[in-house]
């Protein structure tokens, strides 16, 4: 595969991007509903037709009330035309949901949805970001959290739609917020942090990697690897390799927590020791003084006997 379309396709410049990435993320959408919550056909069309849309598409729906900026689903045509169309051809179309679901069409959708997630995440976090960079904190010169937590939680807003937030959150931290969590930092970071230390260190630190694409300016760049991660986890996502389960943070936090986990369990260990001893202990202490209370008494009895005698 030639490199530059590589290039072009992760950091949005292929022909007809906006079309494709729109049209995939709203059939993601639809399959979610119609493989889940509508998996038996038991919604009513347009109850499932919402679910479909927010699914797809509630992180621009929040776009107005977090940022007071207006939805792609009013401002761009092609938005809801996806939406009508994704629904129609996954719930009345004969097979056409076997089709989208065989393995190599659902990697070409994924891999187009995702990158709508990719560029979104990326163009979220520069929306806040500009909103805010002349009034940032007094601890650091430019605009941190607000963001990349702006960026993170509008990736989340479709689970939030289609599960709610107990659904959502009942398993753990869900992938979309340690994707948000990883990326965001280092999209804002590398790309837009030009003034504070922080910018400074992440961007000397993959410099050497940068050189690989010098065409590229920092954020491209930064665009291009949060693209090219967001595709390989999507991909290794799959039932096919490791599920959707699957987080490589989940084996960082096994391999870091593993020391630890393991002194925590042997001091563990060594505490439920010393209890069992002590109770041991405690018991055979008891049992002792059971025995000395019922020799006593036995003691004094046989004393008033004799001196009943010798009387």
């Amino acid at each position: 595969m030639n490199e530059q379309y590589v290039i072009d396709f992760l950091t949005g410049k292929l022909p007809y991007t906006m079309e494709l990435t729109i049209l995939c993320q709203a059939f993601t959408g639809a399959m979610a509903v119609r493989g889940g919550r509508n998996k038996y056909g038991q919604l009513h069309w347009f109850h499932a037709f919402v679910l479909s849309a927010m699914t797809g598409f509630s992180g621009g729906l929040f776009n107005f009330l977090w940022m007071g900026k207006p939805t792609s689903m009013i401002s761009n045509d092609v938005v809801f035309a996806s939406v009508v169309i994704a629904f129609v051809s996954v719930n009345y179309v004969p097979f056409f949901f076997q089709f989208v679901s065989l393995l190599p069409v659902k990697m070409v959708i994924t891999a187009w949805a995702m990158l709508f997630r990719s560029l979104g995440l990326c163009s979220f976090t520069s929306n806040a970001f500009n909103a805010f960079k002349d009034s940032p904190s007094k601890y650091y010169p430019v605009p941190v959290f607000g963001p990349i937590w702006y960026g993170v939680m509008l990736g989340n807003m479709g689970g939030f739609a289609l599960k709610g937030v107990d659904g959502h959150l009942s398993g753990g931290v869900p992938w979309p917020f340690q994707n948000g969590m990883f990326c965001g930092p280092f999209f804002l970071f590398y790309a837009l942090d030009d003034k504070g230390p922080i910018g400074e260190i992440v961007r000397s630190t993959i410099a050497p990697l940068h050189d690989f694409l010098p065409d590229l300016d920092h954020r491209g760049f930064a665009v291009f690897c949060v693209g090219l991660f967001m595709q390989v986890i999507a991909i290794l996502q799959l039932p096919l390799f490791f599920g959707p389960s699957f987080s490589p943070f989940v084996l960082v936090h096994k391999v870091v927590n593993s020391p630890l986990e393991a002194a925590l369990s042997k001091e563990k260990s060594i505490e439920m020791q010393v209890k069992n001893i002590e109770s041991t202990q405690s018991k055979q202490d008891d049992d002792s003084g059971v025995i000395k209370q019922q020799s006593t008494p036995a003691k004094g009895k046989k004393n008033k006997k004799g001196k009943k005698k010798k009387a």
